[in-house]
């Protein structure tokens, strides 16, 4: 097949870049050094055993082996989704009017009638689900570029996907570069973004772009970070070891992902974190002077937050109406209500009382776990009554230490 201009592609991606705020087309580059850090990585124990990230996997994902023997480009895009929406809780607590319009997708919960009710903070690249637009947008590019081309693709859209070392792509294609948080930095998105892929079998010239893409990518120099270390300094749990070296064991978005002990020491920072943490993306001063017109679409959009109380009371119906979409739905819904808990015990509310001990009998050590400690930190009679029953009942070591704790 004889290689199409490397401009001549350019300008048919520009044409149908629609959903798309900033892209490149790169050649496939050879990863054997990125794998190497990755490796000693994994060597180090700073990815958790949870992901069962193992090095034949990590080798796989370093050598494409989803898509050796056909894949020959790679459009790397970029979503923009920075708005000006804001949370609308101030203490960890939201009137009960705002709190049944944030959760609009489902009948709001009865309540006592008191002013405020404990909200849970959803990160803000969670709102909506950016990934899966920015996915719809690169597979409505191909059908654009096949015409201009007068060709057919062979393609996969990706987005959000561990089967390839996506920022690792982007950063090489000249897009964005790394931040000390391991976090892509754009010159005019900050970090505010998501990014995607789209392998495809285009044969590309790139020899116009001379000396053009190296053929491996180059290690990280933080340099547009010069001395600045707010992202580290700020992370809550230390998980940041600098240079864009992370502990992903002690990063709130993992633990907050998954149904997993959170160390003691990291529960009060923990604050009212229902998904995710941005911590280290909200402090970077490239994000302090962004535009907030980032694109307000519908898909798996879920909004700021929760209403605690009334997420402890969803059935399984009412769970998949209120996420549906969203990349919370792929979640244990067992670490989202891990997740509030936390936020119950950092902000305590008597009108989670009955939800609380309903949870104390749950099948799931975790969950009487943290349902123990959410009630310990209510206090009052009725929950420590609750514990000391419990723990003449309980068989599980960890349940048992976590309710002696507490009382």
């Amino acid at each position: 097949m004889k290689p199409i201009d490397y401009a001549k592609v350019y300008s048919a991606l520009a044409r149908h870049a629609a959903g798309i705020d900033a892209f490149e087309i790169i050649p496939i580059p050879e990863l054997s050094h990125p794998l190497a850090h990755t490796l000693e990585a994994l060597k180090q124990g700073l990815i958790p055993e949870q992901y069962r990230w193992t090095e034949e996997k990590t080798r796989q994902v370093y050598t494409y082996n989803k898509f050796q023997g056909w894949a020959q480009s790679i459009i790397v895009a970029a979503k923009y989704y920075f708005t000006d929406e804001e949370y609308p809780d101030t203490g960890g607590y939201i009137p009960i009017d705002t709190a049944a319009k944030a959760a609009a997708k489902t009948p709001a919960a009865p309540h006592s009638g008191h002013a405020k009710r404990p909200y849970g903070r959803i990160a803000r690249f969670t709102w909506r689900n950016n990934y899966r637009f920015l996915v719809q947008s690169l597979r409505n590019m191909v059908s654009g570029i096949e015409r201009d081309l007068d060709v057919s693709i062979r393609f996969k859209a990706l987005s959000n996907y561990t089967s390839i070392p996506e920022k690792l792509l982007v950063a090489y294609s000249g897009l964005a570069v790394f931040g000390r948080n391991s976090v892509l930095l754009h010159e005019n998105m900050g970090s505010r973004f998501v990014i995607g892929e789209l392998l495809t079998d285009l044969f590309v010239d790139f020899t116009a772009l001379a000396p053009g893409f190296p053929a491996t990518p180059a290690a990280p120099d933080f340099a547009k970070c010069g001395d600045c270390t707010k992202c580290i300094d700020a992370c809550p749990t230390g998980a940041l070891l600098g240079e864009g070296r992370i502990d992903v064991t002690r990063c709130y978005q993992y633990l907050s992902e998954n149904l997993v002990f959170v160390p003691h020491a990291y529960r009060s920072a923990w604050g009212n974190r229902l998904y995710g943490c941005s911590t280290c993306v909200d402090v970077c001063p490239y994000n302090s002077e962004l535009a907030p017109n980032g694109e307000k679409h519908h898909i798996g959009h879920v909004g700021t937050g929760e209403d605690l109380i009334n997420l402890l009371l969803y059935t399984e119906e009412q769970w998949g109406e209120r996420f549906k979409d969203n990349q919370i739905i792929i979640r244990d819904r067992l670490a989202i209500i891990k997740n509030a808990m936390l936020c119950l015990g950092n902000y305590p509310s008597e009108e989670a009382l009955d939800q609380l001990l309903s949870f104390l009998s749950h099948s799931s050590p975790t969950i009487r776990q943290y349902a123990a400690w959410a009630l310990g930190k209510l206090g009052g009679m009725k929950s420590r009554k609750a514990l000391e029953r419990r723990l003449k009942e309980e068989e599980q070591a960890s349940v048992r230490n976590e309710i002696e704790r507490m009382l």
